[in-house]
């Protein structure tokens, strides 16, 4: 299955630079209009989506259900594809965050795939869940499905299956709300593996 993973229309959040992570905020009426122009897109780029699943927060199943209504399919909402939680950063922007948490954000950039922010996850803890409800549905069914999902989680997810650098990731994979990234000619999706009870 060739799958469309695309990022929810806009959030009020969004719009003030302020982290989402598992805060589970809802779109402002520009992502509800970039829902809908997302299923236009597709149509006018040829893509014949046949399924359409998206993470089961408001902001995602949302942007799912508007493109869904205007493709003529019913989101179907899979827990895996939450957004990474950031912890107790959610709710404040990357510059506040640097100052606030200065030591705590030093590690993070020093390693994003294995560090996490206080009672938040790592990529790596992220990607455990992600990958086997990707691999989940790309066996679901030939053609191509619709994945309706987070920034960090469409970014993480193309970053470790491409064996890039967790540091490079922002620079290298750019997703503006209701843009999509494909993915495709995949039928495994590895995890990172776990060592001395650590993930890896």
């Amino acid at each position: 299955m060739r799958l469309l993973l695309a990022r929810h229309g806009e959030t009020d959040w969004n719009a003030r630079g302020q982290i989402q992570g598992q805060s589970d905020t809802t779109l402002n009426d520009r992502g509800r209009a970039q829902a809908a122009e997302l299923a236009r897109r597709l149509l006018a780029a040829g893509e014949r989506v046949e399924r359409i699943y998206a993470s089961p927060q408001k902001r995602a199943l949302e942007t799912a259900q508007i493109a869904g209504g205007l493709l003529g399919l019913t989101p179907e909402p899979v827990e895996g594809l939450r957004e990474i939680s950031f912890g107790h950063w959610e709710g404040h922007a990357w510059t506040e965050i640097q100052k606030r948490w200065r030591e705590e954000y030093r590690r993070y950039e020093a390693d994003r795939l294995r560090m996490a922010p206080l009672g938040g996850e790592s990529f790596a803890a992220m990607l455990c869940r992600v990958l086997p409800a990707l691999e989940q549905i790309s066996r679901s069914g030939e053609g191509t499905a619709l994945v309706v999902a987070h920034s960090a989680v469409i970014k993480g997810t193309l970053c470790w299956l491409e064996g890039g650098s967790f540091a490079e990731m922002n620079r290298r994979y750019r997703l503006d709300n209701a843009q999509w990234a494909v993915l495709e000619g995949r039928d495994s999706f590895p995890l990172p593996l776990a060592k001395e009870g650590r993930i890896w």
